[in-house]
């Protein structure tokens, strides 16, 4: 039984658990920090993309992998240079966090993945990955704030932009927890268990359908052969 579970969960489920474990957690449990994270994530996958289909172009097969690394690190570089100049703050805060997607995440989608499909179905066939993900990020993100914080804050020029909600869950037991990698990683099991179970509801919604499905074909044809049967027995 467990065999048939583990076959159930496909590429993409692979591809959402390592970002998570790569993204969620180890980062601090802020909205800003989230932002930050997936507006260099979702950079990152275009670049990809883009250098993917340029090596395939130049015939360089042999050298992909060095220089789609080569690509992937001077990118998150740049990146983390220009954060330092915009916010040194965050820059500092997020740390090594910053290069995990870069040799995680985007390595189990494109490193290990061949793809011969064309760059337009590759890069659409990207974006609504990254955006699918970046949604639930940002809403998880989202409450992890809330919940852990009680507040919801935004990257800023020099420092982050904090706003302080009305509500206090400190004064609650658990909230805090959420906000710490202990509580995050608690948080991404529950949720991934969460993910599994409705996918398994829906397939078996939809093999319900196909047999039932299959179940009026096949009496329709059956009514129909007996109606064949009937007229000729009667023309006789």
């Amino acid at each position: 039984m467990k065999d048939s579970i583990v076959k159930k969960i496909d590429k993409n489920t692979y591809f959402f658990l390592a970002a998570i474990l790569s993204i969620f957690v180890p980062a601090p449990g802020r909205f800003a920090y989230a932002l930050t994270l997936l507006l260099l994530f979702n950079v990152q996958m275009v670049v990809i993309t883009l250098f993917f289909h340029a090596i395939d172009f130049l015939k360089l097969e042999s050298l992909k992998n060095v220089l789609m690394v080569l690509s992937l690190v001077f990118v998150t570089i740049m990146f983390k240079q220009l954060l330092i100049v915009v916010c040194p703050i965050m820059a500092l805060t997020l740390g090594f966090c910053i290069y995990l997607p870069t040799f995680s995440t985007v390595a189990i989608q494109f490193f290990f993945e061949k793809r011969k499909s064309s760059l337009r179905e590759h890069f659409f066939d990207g974006v609504s990955k990254t955006l699918m993900f970046s949604a639930y990020s940002l809403l998880f993100f989202l409450l992890r704030e809330i919940i852990g914080y009680s507040t919801v804050s935004f990257p800023g020029f020099g420092g982050l932009i904090v706003f302080h909600l009305p509500v206090d869950f400190h004064s609650v037991s658990f909230g805090p927890f959420f906000a710490t990698i202990p509580g995050c990683l608690s948080l991404v099991a529950v949720l991934f268990a969460l993910y599994i179970l409705i996918q398994r509801k829906f397939e078996i919604i939809q093999k319900t359908r196909m047999v039932v499905k299959i179940g009026k074909d096949g009496a329709g044809n059956a009514n129909e052969k007996g109606g064949k049967n009937n007229d000729e027995g009667d023309g006789k």
